[in-house]
């Protein structure tokens, strides 16, 4: 008898892994050099940016404990920074507000170097080597490790906006772009505009292209921005509604600046490279030539605007929209710059691709051997690794020249600690010193709650006339209750000063501490 053999049982593919694409790699090797580049400038004793920082995260942690900004103290932004440093200010209750102050600061360092990865992705139809020069031009901006170092708006409002972009774009044409698209790149746009004001002006830019690519996609981005808006700002417009529209909108529309803080229209156009205040700051011919270089190239780049990209238009749109509102702001300083600077990266790197193309199109490509290609790759990896290191390093070192002018030294501030005990009241010019000190929170309920004197400011004569009777008035309130006061020095001009006040200040207060920016008063006994 013949036994036939049975069939084999098919056997299953055998699963391969799934390799990372180039570009995924390539973002990651971006997103990592700039958070490497950020973390180093972190092991830099100098506080490049002191102020700001403070502000928005003693604002947090007030608002964990439970003050509310705009009824029990002067914030002058939206709150969306607030809602995003919860956490850390959770982290500043538990184990203190200097550690909190390093966690912030460690998150803003990412955030930044995000950003970086996100300005890379929205140029990836250009190629690898595109997505390297734009994602690395614009880590290695010097304002980017000024922004990088420090608790500011700028970051937490440029992620949200390039990501609703990436949103708007990632999948194919604007075109095509879905209803649930729009929506959730509108409420990404809300969140950006909870963070800063400024992203109406990259929403207008999104809203403009889809508009022309997608009409019927505009209503549901602009009501998702708007509704997710109106749901943050919410509890603060039911708790103290007069003050956060003064704060937020009138106070910030009409706001005034002083000489030293209007800056020149040149002055702005050099701050627009990102280079300002460094050793290797352009000139303004410089920066003009610069800027205007730029323009004629998007300007040949553009000039078939019905083939542009939508990334592409992204970042023309934005970077004109963006770039007006830098060089008419009131109001500037040099940080102000990081905000450009993705769209101005972006706008060079897709201009400088677009003609390329047109212009290699007359001309064959080289045929090079697998190993050819390889070394050039090779080469030019290594190249940029190290021109990036050098550059972060010069860089580094320069801001860190920067800060013994405008920044603040951690060592000299330990006095702070050694003076004041844990848990009295303290009255602050700057809130930052008390973050950084732990002396920031006091066991004292009848402690005021000072976080933003230049914001109080605003609603008070711009440090531009005389302070009203009433703003004096109220910071002699705030004396009254304090135990110890702070200033960057003493007697600064910071706080409303007028004849009574600096007479009944000196009657019952008596400075105990004065060396290195740090000036420290003491109550009177009786006083």
């Amino acid at each position: 008898m013949t036994v036939l053999a049975a069939d084999p049982e098919p056997q299953a593919p055998a699963k391969t892994a799934r390799r990372p694409s180039d570009e995924s790699l390539i973002l990651l090797g971006v997103g990592l050099l700039a958070l490497g580049t950020y973390l180093w400038q972190l092991s830099v004793p100098e506080q490049l940016s002191f102020y700001d920082s403070g502000v928005y995260l003693a604002a947090a942690v007030h608002l964990v404990s439970g003050v509310l900004p705009y009824r029990d103290f002067t914030f002058v932004q939206p709150p969306g920074l607030l809602y995003i440093l919860t956490p850390v200010a959770v982290v500043s209750r538990f184990f203190g507000t200097h550690d909190g102050f390093m966690v912030g600061r460690v998150l803003s360092a990412a955030v930044t170097a995000a950003n970086c990865a996100l300005t890379s992705a929205l140029v990836r139809r250009h190629g690898r080597v595109a997505m390297i020069v734009a994602g690395v031009g614009l880590a290695v901006s010097p304002v980017a490790f000024f922004e990088g170092s420090a608790i500011k708006l700028e970051p937490y409002c440029l992620i949200f906006v390039l990501g609703a972009a990436l949103i708007v774009t990632g999948r194919g044409p604007v075109g095509t772009l879905t209803r649930r698209g729009a929506i959730l790149a509108g409420v990404t746009l809300g969140v950006a505009g909870l963070v800063k004001l400024w992203a109406f002006f990259p929403f207008l830019a999104i809203v403009a292209i889809v508009g022309f690519r997608a009409r019927s996609r505009v209503v549901p981005l602009v009501v998702a921005a708007g509704a997710t808006f109106l749901a943050g700002v919410a509890p603060y417009l039911v708790a103290a509604p007069r003050a956060f529209l003064s704060e937020v909108f009138v106070e910030q529309l009409g706001r005034k600046a002083t000489v030293a803080d209007s800056g020149s229209i040149l002055w702005r156009v050099r701050a627009l490279t990102g280079y300002i205040d460094t050793l290797v700051s352009p000139t303004a011919l410089v920066a003009l030539v610069a800027l205007a270089l730029l323009g004629l190239v998007a300007i040949v780049a553009f000039r078939r605007w019905r083939e542009t990209s939508d990334e592409d238009a992204f970042f023309l749109v934005g970077s004109v929209a963006v770039v007006v509102m830098l060089l008419t702001s009131p109001e500037t300083y040099n940080y102000y710059y990081y905000f450009a600077q993705p769209f101005l990266v972006g706008l060079a790197t897709v201009s400088v691709w677009n003609v390329g193309s047109r212009v290699g199109r007359g001309f064959p490509r080289p045929t090079l051997t697998r190993g050819t290609r390889r070394f050039l790759i090779g080469a030019t990896v290594t190249g940029l690794v190290i021109t990036s290191g050098a550059l972060a390093l010069y860089s580094t070192s320069d801001y860190s020249a920067y800060a013994y002018v405008y920044g603040i030294y951690g060592p000299w501030m330990d006095p702070i600690a050694r003076i004041i005990p844990a848990g009295d009241c303290v009255v602050y010019t700057e809130v930052a010193y008390g973050v950084f000190e732990n002396r920031l929170t006091s066991s004292d309920p009848r402690c005021p709650t000072v976080v933003d004197v230049y914001g109080q400011w605003l609603a008070n004569g711009y440090q531009l006339v005389a302070p009203p009777p009433s703003f004096s008035a109220t910071w002699r309130s705030y004396f009254e209750r304090a135990a110890y006061v702070v200033f960057p020095r003493a007697h600064p001009g910071d706080v409303p000063w007028n004849a009574s006040l600096d007479a009944w200040f000196t009657r019952h207060f008596r400075l105990v501490y004065d060396e290195n920016g740090v000036a420290i008063y003491r109550a009177r006994v009786g006083g």
